[in-house]
């Protein structure tokens, strides 16, 4: 590439909860091309590349419905953009990063898996470009918006228990939290018109039959008026 040549891309973090080891996932590729060929790496694409995008919507919609990514998102955000001279070998690039969240698990293709997602936001799992710091900076998102929001529910789909609920809060949060506290969130998006009472129960961890409730707004996240750090 030419001195002056400039690459601006589009990054998806990937996110999903594992049930099964109680942990949170990212979605990453295995790059076949350089530079970094053979490496996972988060999935991206270049703006207005190969494909002329109209907006930057147009480019995070040709990436989701990519082989690198092809699967329904249960919610989407804009967390942030870097770039500078150094991050990419072949000249100077910026990317524009999203979180993104799966809510079921589908099988992927040979250039995909799932990795522990603190692996790569502390760095224990090495990603090429900068795209560690770009998933520590999701994390920081996540961590941060679950506190007022509602977000954590979009991992656990359409239908869900309490119990599921404060699981997966608590490890957001990576601390624990509350049944009441939960209970009593739960009740506030059942009163502002967010989740409904299914009259259905599913079995918990203990075995035990727990009331789940549905959500009457997918995609849509509520922000509560008092925080967890409160």
């Amino acid at each position: 590439m030419p001195l002056h040549a400039y690459l601006h891309t589009v990054d998806l973090c990937v996110l999903f909860y594992c049930r099964a080891t109680g942990e949170l996932k990212l979605l990453l590729n295995k790059r076949d091309a350089e530079p970094f060929a053979g490496h996972w790496a988060l999935p991206g694409v270049v703006v207005n590349g190969d494909v002329q995008d109209l907006s930057l919507k147009d480019a995070v919609e040709r990436l989701r419905a990519s082989d690198k990514v092809g699967l329904e998102l249960a919610w989407s955000e804009q967390v942030g953009t870097v770039g500078d001279a150094f991050r990419d070998p072949r000249c100077w690039s910026s990317s524009t990063y999203y979180l993104a969240i799966v809510a079921d698990e589908v099988a992927l293709g040979e250039h995909q898996a799932w990795f522990s997602l603190d692996d790569v936001a502390d760095g224990s799992l090495k990603l090429p470009f900068d795209h560690n710091l770009i998933v520590a900076a999701v994390q920081e998102r996540l961590l941060s918006k679950s506190l007022y929001s509602s977000l954590p529910l979009m991992f656990l789909g359409e239908e869900f228990s309490a119990p599921e609920a404060t699981a997966i809060f608590s490890l957001v949060l990576a601390r624990p939290v509350l049944k009441t506290s939960i209970r009593q969130r739960l009740l506030k998006l059942t009163e502002a018109g967010y989740l409904r009472e299914t009259g259905r129960k599913k079995h918990g961890d203990g075995g035990r039959p727990q009331a789940t409730v549905a959500a009457l707004k997918p995609g849509e996240i509520y922000f509560f008026d008092r925080s967890f750090a409160e």
